[in-house]
């Protein structure tokens, strides 16, 4: 479905519906001081199309609160925790794909593990400030713009990654 956004709820993979949506409406109006009531009308604009159990429904505020963070360009404050967190942004291209595997391939050989994410959403591309595609950030730092690496760059820049996340 289209209209349904894929998100990371207390570490899990949750498709929501009309996400983008709402984020469209809310994202204009936010400053640091509206930032908690406008999650809470985020929260309550997506349960309207989704079933958010009572019981988790502080997980997905946390990560919907998140989600509207990043729409303006602001980093996450869920989730913030020590190991290597990899973000490959590619807009549907062959080169993403091959920056993937790459990814996954020095992962494999190098024996690190952590955690990769495939960001395809334009929203989310331009709030990791990434102006090209196949893109590759490791931790934050944007380490490749427009291009895959070369040989084993990809192997020393999550080497160093992990050697610096302990």
């Amino acid at each position: 479905m289209k209209d349904v956004r894929q998100i990371k709820v207390n570490g899990h993979q949750v498709g929501i519906r009309g996400l983008d949506q709402a984020l469209e409406e809310l994202a204009p109006g936010y400053t640091p001081q509206r930032e908690q009531e406008l999650a809470d009308q985020l929260l309550k604009m997506v349960r309207k199309h989704n079933y958010i159990p009572d019981s988790a429904r502080q997980v997905y505020a946390d990560a919907l609160r998140d989600m509207l963070r990043k729409a303006v360009g602001l980093e996450p404050l869920a989730g913030q925790k020590k190991g290597l967190h990899v973000q490959v942004a590619c807009g549907g291209c062959a080169g993403g794909d091959q920056m993937l595997q790459a990814v996954y391939d020095a992962l494999t050989r190098l024996g690190i593990s952590g955690e990769v994410e495939r960001v395809s959403d334009t929203l989310e591309i331009a709030a990791l400030g990434l102006r090209g595609t196949p893109a590759l950030v490791v931790n934050g730092e944007v380490k490749v713009v427009g291009s895959i690496p070369p040989g084993g760059q990809i192997d020393d820049w999550l080497h160093q990654a992990a050697e610096d996340a302990v």
